[in-house]
């Protein structure tokens, strides 16, 4: 969360609602619009809108951790602050990270445009079906009231059908472009080849300073009343000790004794113990999870295979050796746990196979926007109206 920030991940990019590429008015039901490609255009509130679904992600994922992590209360005083890299404030940073995804996103469908990719009647109708369901739900079937509690939300009902229907569309691009006999088609190869360019091994012993986790007289973790594990302050000599047991179990590594004894010796971490085939991190997991384990995977990618190092987190301490990544890790039974995505379209778990098909992409439109950039026209005089801080969270469309 400090460095980077992930990318929507699902098979229809929910986390960012995309614009629509059918032709509208410059000015009307969905307001000015603020960038337009050929035939395919953004407007003003699609802008708005995307804003608060991102903002809605980003209090779900991060609220409970940002009074820790940057030491604020709330979200709210979370956006004033100063982002150290860019100089700007975390308002302006995120509200420029949704509009370079509007970029991106244009381009998409400017090329669904160019390949005549369009949405059956039936699919048009299944849109007003959904519509006409949470009308129903949240207005008694009211259109008026309906539009009021849209508006909220930077909406109205053509505005959330332009977008609802915009998922579809693009679903059906990525499709075209990555499914069978598509010119991306994902296959074998380009499953192992994302992998190993993605994913980092490694096994380790982790020991805890500062916080650990309660125990019952049995050993067992307590947990807390929302049913997580309970953490308790460590004195200054716990963690002191504790510093000591991790350099004892780096020298016994390094002098050469075998990682599984050492490690049943030293390591605290039970859950990562179950791994007998290592723990597998990917770039795109540690930053989104946001948690200090960005600083592991960092580490791995500046190591050879066999090295062993010592890193330490917020509360732990990591000492981790790098192993070589094996082939087919991810079609595995046993590494299921770090190869299972979830797709929020289909509100269940997918493969690897499938979950690439997003990233891989968005790394395809982006090159195409490479070469388009020159066509795009930008009214930033409309969008620079509009923050991240100022629109409502939108989890309800």
């Amino acid at each position: 969360m400090k460095k980077r920030y992930a990318r929507p991940v699902s098979a229809v990019l929910a986390v960012l609602i995309l614009s629509s590429v059918f032709a509208l008015a410059a000015c009307g039901q969905t307001g000015d619009v603020i960038l337009k490609l050929g035939k395919a255009e953004i407007t003003e509130n699609m802008f708005v809108f995307w804003l608060s679904r991102y903002k809605a992600q980003f209090i779900y994922g991060y609220s409970s951790s940002l009074k820790q992590a940057y030491g604020v209360s709330s979200v709210d005083a979370f956006w004033e602050l100063t982002d150290p890299e860019s100089g700007k404030t975390y308002d302006d940073v995120f509200t420029e990270f949704i509009y370079q995804n509007a970029l991106t996103y244009l381009t998409a469908l400017d090329l669904c445009n160019e390949l005549g990719i369009s949405l059956s009647e039936e699919e048009e109708k299944k849109t007003e079906e959904t519509i006409d369901s949470l009308k129903s739900e949240l207005a008694e079937g009211s259109k008026t009231e309906f539009n009021a509690i849209l508006a909220g939300y930077g909406l109205n009902i053509a505005t959330l059908r332009r977008c609802y229907n915009t998922e579809k569309l693009v679903y059906k691009l990525q499709k075209t472009i990555f499914g069978a006999g598509g010119p991306e088609e994902i296959t074998a190869e380009t499953v192992e080849k994302y992998y190993r360019d993605n994913y980092q091994r490694m096994r380790q012993i982790c020991i805890f300073i500062n916080k650990c986790p309660e125990k019952g007289d049995s050993g067992e973790y307590l947990t807390d009343s929302e049913g997580k594990v309970a953490y308790r302050d460590m004195s200054a000599a716990e963690t002191t000790a504790a510093r000591e047991r991790a350099s004892d179990a780096l020298a016994r590594l390094t002098a050469g004794a075998d990682f599984d004894e050492v490690a049943a010796t030293y390591n605290e971490n039970t859950a990562s113990a179950a791994y007998k085939n290592g723990i597998y991190l990917s770039e795109e997991q540690v930053y989104r999870a946001g948690d200090g384990t960005e600083k592991l995977f960092d580490t791995l990618c500046e190591m050879k295979a066999g090295e062993i190092r010592l890193v330490e987190l917020e509360n732990t301490l990591h000492v981790i050796q790098k192993l070589e990544l094996d082939e087919g890790a991810y079609d595995k039974a046993e590494n299921s746990d770090f190869f299972s995505f979830y797709d929020s379209s289909s509100g269940g778990y997918v493969s690897l196979k499938d979950y690439i098909i997003t990233p891989l992409f968005l790394d395809y439109i982006e090159k195409r926007q490479s070469v388009v950039k020159d066509r795009i026209e930008c009214r930033d005089e409309v969008r620079e109206k509009h923050k991240i801080s100022q629109v409502a969270a939108n989890s309800i469309f």
